[in-house]
């Protein structure tokens, strides 16, 4: 098969390992997954009322334009509908750019370490990865400007940062905007920004309605618990999402996840509560961490970097000693920062049992 020579740069995705996986593999009756940042806590009631009466309508296609999400997502965040994006994940979002951004002889800007999928998707276009060192864990701005140049078409910024957890302020983040070109898509990547505790946390829905080269996307996979359904949106300028409908595939989002996400919107004010939790499991790892002796990086968002450097057992050999005890975390060695795991905050009762298993590689 003669397949593509871009495809020779480009590894696959490894996802977190399910927790079935786990138990089977290890003959254990219990798993704990904290490694693929998802909420501990499943829908709202009444999203799954929603989900289970849109069974009987599975055998239609669903809305093609995802017409009624649009228009609530462009209500909520007071753009207009033609400058909202509906995806399989937010993921999604990230192919269709570069399908229409990207070619050969092109660049995409990111940091590194940052969000996997970013160098696959311009790899896979057979454009260049331009990656740039984070700073104290954090994007290095002022690198990410110097590093492009005229054929420059994507600069990817996540904030809160994925894998640490570093969150840039707003005003920070919009000086930066005004240094990138304005031929060239500023990509912010929010898929965590409901978990931000920062009173300047929608700034970057402001540079979205300023600047026609600055799209933001975002996810209810996270905080609303939706993982399983898979959707995601994205807030851009019409020119933008034109080009995306050019080349999104009839149908992309289901029946159910569109439902299932206009009704998590109507709940919105439902999700204090979430973060109620997620700031009090962040506590509880914090003096847990400390309590050991065991370094972290702190976060803004539903996930952090834990330095397991100098336990008993070596770095990179604790992922699999963690899961051998029925706890999943992800490793840090694959996401660029070794020495480290990544750990999503999950509920207090998993939050104790990770510490506890944690505590017993300290030695």
């Amino acid at each position: 098969m003669r397949f593509v020579r871009q495809l020779e740069t480009v590894t696959p995705y490894v996802a977190g390992t399910p927790i079935e996986e786990v138990l089977s593999r290890y003959g254990l009756e219990k798993a704990v997954k904290l490694a693929s940042n998802e909420s501990p806590l499943p829908p709202f009631p009444e999203v799954r009322e929603v989900l289970a009466a849109g069974f009987e309508g599975l055998n239609r296609y669903p809305d093609a334009g995802c017409r009624r999400l649009r228009e609530a997502l462009a209500r909520r965040f007071g753009v207009e509908p033609e400058m909202v994006a509906v995806g399989n994940g937010s993921c999604e979002l990230l192919y269709w750019l570069s399908l229409v951004l990207l070619e050969p002889g092109t660049e995409a800007v990111m940091s590194d370490p940052t969000f996997l999928v970013y160098e696959k998707v311009v790899l896979a276009r057979g454009a260049e990865a331009v990656k740039v060192p984070l700073k104290d864990f954090a994007n290095d701005l002022e690198a990410l400007a110097a590093a492009i140049t005229p054929r420059t078409r994507i600069v990817f910024l996540t904030n809160p940062h994925n894998p640490t957890g570093a969150y840039l302020p707003a005003a920070v983040v919009a000086e930066f905007a005004a240094a990138v070109p304005g031929d060239c898509l500023l990509v912010l990547d929010e898929a965590y920004n409901e978990y931000v505790e920062r009173e300047d946390s929608q700034g970057g829905l402001d540079l979205c309605r300023q600047r026609e080269n600055v799209m933001v996307t975002r996810t209810f996979s996270k905080i609303y618990g939706l993982c399983g359904l898979r959707v995601g949106y994205g807030i851009c300028s019409p020119g933008v999402r034109e080009a995306i409908d050019k080349v999104r595939q009839p149908f992309n989002v289901n029946s159910l996840a569109q439902a299932a996400a206009l009704k998590s919107l109507e709940l919105e004010q439902r999700l204090d509560e979430r973060r109620e939790l997620n700031r009090a499991g962040r506590r509880q790892l914090y003096r847990g961490l400390e309590e050991l002796g065991i370094g972290y990086v702190e976060t803004e968002s539903n996930f952090m970097l834990v330095d397991v450097r100098g336990l008993e057992v070596p770095a990179d050999e604790v992922p699999e000693a963690l899961m051998r005890r029925g706890i999943i975390v992800r490793p840090g060695a694959p996401l660029a920062c070794p020495g480290y795991i990544r750990v999503s905050i999950g509920s207090a009762a998993e939050n104790d049992l990770f510490l506890e298993e944690l505590a017993a590689l300290r030695g």
